[in-house]
């Protein structure tokens, strides 16, 4: 089989991985449970992954990534953390994927 077939095999598994995480994410997020900020960075990985191979995101991680990019920019310029880390002061992953409070 040749390397690229191989490649692409696996690029596709990543999509599929992708998929069924980003499915697990929103329905911690509809069930209002907390979200690992492990899973957060895996599906930023991938996104990433999937966009350096020309792969069209999944519609479930590009949801997850279009709320990440957005609270980004409205995080504090300068800020150290991205969509993929924690609050500094909590630990906590930051909003839309922390826990709602209540």
């Amino acid at each position: 089989m040749p390397a690229i077939d191989v490649a692409f095999e696996r690029i596709d598994e990543v999509a599929r991985l992708a998929t069924l995480l980003a499915d697990q994410v929103l329905n911690a997020q509809l069930l209002r449970r907390p979200v690992p900020d492990d899973h957060i960075r895996s599906l930023c990985e991938a996104g990433l992954l999937l966009k350096e191979y020309g792969v069209e995101l999944p519609s479930l991680l590009e949801q997850i990534l279009l709320v990440a990019e957005a609270e980004e920019s409205r995080s504090p310029a300068g800020s150290e953390s991205g969509p993929a880390t924690a609050d500094n002061d909590t630990g906590q992953p930051s909003q839309p994927f922390r826990q709602a409070s209540g």
